[in-house]
């Protein structure tokens, strides 16, 4: 198997501990596996993959693991709404007769368009934090390296993200 930057990748590297956490975190703001630091996870702009093409890797581990990613796409939106907010206040209290409708447009295309633009972001660094608090099992390991072998030779899986022969019977 190969990694990211064409580096051979396997079980070995996964058993000889995860990566610091400044790297985890490093990967997840910049869109990649924070196992492996591959690319190519998103098949479209909102819809992730089930497993990361470089390591295998599944990212939702669980059933409403993604919640998480919710609760940081919440709290940027929030942090970039905070200042105008401020600034708003501010403003209000020098200039009493300041309108509103200014920041009040300015504020709500923050709040629809900021969650859009980090939607992908929060995903993958809630996948980063996760690995950094819940360490992969030997059985997820596997899981990982199986689903690499099964892959289609392209090396990225099916278009909808998905890898392996679901629902086919050993």
């Amino acid at each position: 198997m190969m990694g990211a930057m064409g580096q051979p990748f396997g079980v070995e590297d996964v058993l000889k501990g995860r990566p610091a956490p400044r790297t985890l975190l490093r990967r997840g703001i910049s869109k990649r596996c924070p196992r492996c630091g591959g690319g190519g996870l998103f098949a479209g702009y909102f819809r992730m993959r089930e497993r990361c093409p470089t390591c295998g890797y599944q990212f939702e581990r669980e059933p409403g693991f993604f919640v998480g990613a919710w609760f940081i796409n919440f709290g940027i939106a929030e942090g970039l709404l905070f200042p105008i907010v401020m600034l708003f206040g501010w403003w209000k209290n020098v200039h009493p007769d300041a309108g509103v409708l200014g920041p009040a447009i300015l504020g709500a295309a923050i709040a629809i368009v900021g969650p859009i633009v980090f939607y992908p972001f929060s995903k993958t660094i809630w996948s980063a934090f996760d690995l950094m608090m819940v360490p992969l099992e030997v059985s997820e390991i596997v899981a990982a390296a199986d689903a690499l072998d099964d892959e289609p030779a392209g090396g990225r899986g099916r278009e909808d993200g998905a890898v392996g022969d679901e629902g086919s019977e050993p």
